[in-house]
């Protein structure tokens, strides 16, 4: 009986050790790995084993992975991006309340780019081929622009060509699975080609530049005579821009196009068709009521430099190859009230309204100033000027007369070689309570003066060999600090500011035929705008029109190789 019990009790302590042993080979089981592996996010990894339940789920770092198909021994799941923005992050396999941890298991693998395409345009498509490409944190940048991705595969990707590419040799690069890889080679936007321009157009007509590689995206400019303009990249090959209102100094300009660090200039310039250009702009002395003197084949003006006015009178030189003014000499520095220029044709002359000195001659040549005879008429201010035969002429304009503003017709003859003055015929009379004739403008045709744009519609015409005045018709619209000028014996007015709105500010141009004694509007435009002051001049067989506005904040200067 004792013999039976011990036998009974080893029987159970083998039953007890099977069931240990069949417990331990039954436990879920993760074949080790000798080292990390590589992946990409989104890949299919496998984990293999024994014994792994069914339910069991499996994380990357904190990231769970979608799990395709577990058998228990082979656990088939998806790479999850991310994984908190580690390269390499430890695997676990969890199941009820336990973990298997694959401790820095995997890696991810880093971008590889093999070769782009040679397409070189801003906006076009650029293939990069390479390896390990990732839709999430994906970044494609040239240099340190981003670049749109339209197409990507794991071992392709699409982009454009950002337009706003910062340098025509870039590295391109690209971000994937918190890596960054650089191309081996350079990325280069081709060089913009100019084949042909627009041979000659007017100002506001279209112009238009073919070519290639003008990259219709890109940070694309044109510039005339280096001042951008706004133009139109139609396409790769086409681009199109209006001809702006600026300076033409020669009237021509030179087209240059700009794309980054690329400047291409056209070697041919645009002619510029208008009659009138603007080819200057800016002036350095003050144009308000300065009288253009012209003598051989110089033209002058006597004025004060610029925003000095206490810094006397300078005698200037217009220079028509570049449209500059030279000054000449030192100042006259006496002249204190009103003040008139005028010339005989090789000295000029200055009326100063207020003395003691009213009389001055000045040397051209050197801008040498000497007293001479004092007017003897009236003291006035704003008279006019011409030269006859070698003599100056000097009246009209206006005086008060018990603060009362009048006219003043009378008028002198200067003799430049006895350096004495005497009176001739009056103007006219019985005008003295009417409008002044003030800053008028005087021309001599055939050797009779023309005395016009005075301030109301009257005009007058002197014959020194008769010593007699006499009214010309009437203006068409009343203007006074008006360019007027003579051409082919007819006389021409060119803008102006228009008296107590008689008439139209739009009206640039007004020709008076002597012989016929006949006004007439000519319908020409010098420039877009309305009323501008101005004085005019003939040089070198064109014409110049110095615009001013009252403030003198803008002077420009206009040239015509004809009027009508």
């Amino acid at each position: 009986m004792h013999k039976r019990l011990i036998w009974v009790f080893v029987i159970l302590i083998f039953i007890v050790a099977c069931k240990k042993d069949n417990a331990g080979s039954n436990a879920p089981q993760i074949t080790p790995v000798q080292s990390t592996i590589k992946a990409d996010w989104g890949d299919e990894i496998i984990l293999t084993g024994k014994n792994i339940p069914l339910d069991a789920s499996v994380f990357f770092g904190e990231n769970q992975a979608t799990v395709i198909s577990n058998n228990g021994s082979e656990i088939r799941c998806i790479v999850p991006n991310s994984f908190d923005d580690q390269l390499t992050t430890s695997v676990y396999i969890k199941y009820k309340d336990q973990t298997i941890e694959l401790k820095n298991y995997i890696t991810l693998n880093a971008p590889l780019i093999t070769s782009f395409t040679p397409t070189q345009a801003i906006g076009d498509t650029v293939i990069i081929k390479g390896n390990h490409f990732s839709t999430f944190k994906l970044h494609v940048k040239f240099g340190d622009t981003e670049a749109k991705v339209v197409g990507l595969s794991k071992q392709s990707l699409k982009v454009l060509v950002p337009d706003d590419i910062k340098s025509i040799h870039t590295t391109i690069s690209v971000t994937s699975q918190l890596q960054t890889a650089l191309a081996g080679s350079t990325f280069e936007v081709l060089k913009p080609v100019i084949t042909n321009i627009t041979p000659e157009a007017f100002i506001g007509d279209k112009v238009v530049i073919t070519g290639k590689y003008f990259h219709p995206l890109g940070p694309f400019f044109v510039y005339l005579d280096d001042e951008q303009v706004g133009a139109t990249i139609e396409n790769n090959g086409v681009i199109s821009f209006n001809v702006p209102y600026k300076t033409y100094p020669g009237r021509k300009t030179t087209i240059k196009i700009k794309l980054l660090e690329y400047e291409v200039t056209y070697p041919v310039d645009l002619k510029i068709k208008d009659n009138w250009v603007m080819v200057s702009k800016g002036i350095p002395f003050s144009a308000y009521n300065a009288t253009p003197l012209i003598i051989g084949s110089q033209v002058y003006v006597v004025a004060q430099i610029k925003g000095f006015r206490d810094d006397g009178f300078y005698l200037w030189r217009f220079n028509q190859t570049d449209f500059s003014w030279t000054k000449i000499g030192n100042p006259i520095t006496t002249v204190k009230g009103s003040y008139r220029v005028g010339t005989n044709g090789s000295k000029i002359y200055l009326y100063n309204s207020n003395g003691p000195d009213t009389f001055y001659e000045c040397d051209p040549t050197s801008g040498t100033w000497t007293t001479k005879a004092n007017f003897i008429g009236p003291q006035r201010n704003d008279p006019v000027m011409f030269g006859i035969g070698g003599k100056l002429y000097m009246g009209a304009g206006a005086h008060y007369v018990d603060n009362i503003r009048k006219s003043i017709d009378d008028w002198y003859v200067y003799t430049p070689a006895t350096n004495t003055w005497a009176q001739i015929a009056d103007m006219r009379k019985g005008f003295e309570d009417g409008y002044p004739m003030a800053l008028a403008q005087s021309v001599v045709i055939n050797n009779i003066a023309y005395v016009l744009c005075g301030g109301w519609f009257e005009g007058y015409k002197y014959n020194p060999a008769a010593n007699t005045w006499t009214g010309i018709q009437n203006a068409l619209e009343p203007r006074t600090q008006v360019g007027v000028v003579a051409y082919k014996n007819k006389i021409y007015t060119l803008k102006g500011y228009l008296v107590q709105n008689v008439g139209n500010s739009n009206r640039d141009i007004f020709s008076y035929d002597p012989a016929s004694d006949h006004w007439e509007f000519e319908p020409v435009k010098v420039d877009p705008y309305s009323d501008e002051l101005d004085f005019a001049f003939i040089s070198g067989g064109k014409i110049y029109m110095l615009s001013y506005d009252a403030s003198e904040s803008q002077n420009n200067l206009y040239e015509a190789l004809m009027l009508p």
